[in-house]
């Protein structure tokens, strides 16, 4: 990929992520790139194809510097770091995050971001049953409802209460055998 198209790209996301993608005109694209809008066009076709570029390579991004996050942990700690790295994502990655919180009836998006979390539940569900937790499927599904609203707290806000609300989460799961 080229300096200018990735330039481009990251240009996009932060307004995009800033302002929302039906409020971001490609002129603005350009003007903030430092490019002509027929650059944007060039490159990506047209401006839902330059979103959908974003978020792919978002995910492509977050999966890759995240890889291992969660290999080889024990059933406590697999649990604990699922709690944690939507938080950690936010930080590494706050205009991305910001952008996929406001593309909830985005099928790229949505398909991108279920196709990320795929294997976690499964893998939950098996780290709740180690623990000795009675019905480990509604533990995956409560803790994943809760952590995915926490991330969209976070993201549109820095809020303390979110750390403090994710420790007091990962106090809540213990073993119990």
């Amino acid at each position: 990929m080229t300096n200018r198209k990735q330039h481009i790209a990251q240009t996009a996301l932060q307004l995009f992520g800033e302002k929302g993608f039906e409020h971001t005109p490609t002129q603005l694209i350009a003007k903030e790139a430092g490019v002509s809008e027929a650059l944007i066009f060039k490159h990506f076709g047209s401006k839902e194809q330059l979103l959908d570029f974003i978020i792919k390579n978002g995910y492509k991004r977050i999966i890759e510097q995240n890889r291992g996050w969660f290999e080889g942990r024990a059933p406590l700690e697999f649990v604990h770091s699922v709690i944690e790295l939507p938080y950690k994502l936010v930080r590494e990655e706050p205009h991305f995050w910001k952008l996929q919180s406001r593309l909830a009836d985005s099928a790229t998006a949505i398909k991108q971001h279920e196709r990320f979390l795929q294997p976690v539940p499964a893998l939950l569900r098996k780290a709740f049953e180690q623990l000795g937790y009675e019905d480990p499927a509604k533990e995956s599904s409560l803790l994943l409802l809760l952590v995915e609203a926490l991330w969209k707290i976070e993201v549109n806000k820095d809020d303390e209460q979110v750390r403090e609300m994710l420790d007091f989460i990962k106090s809540k799961y213990q073993p119990r055998n």
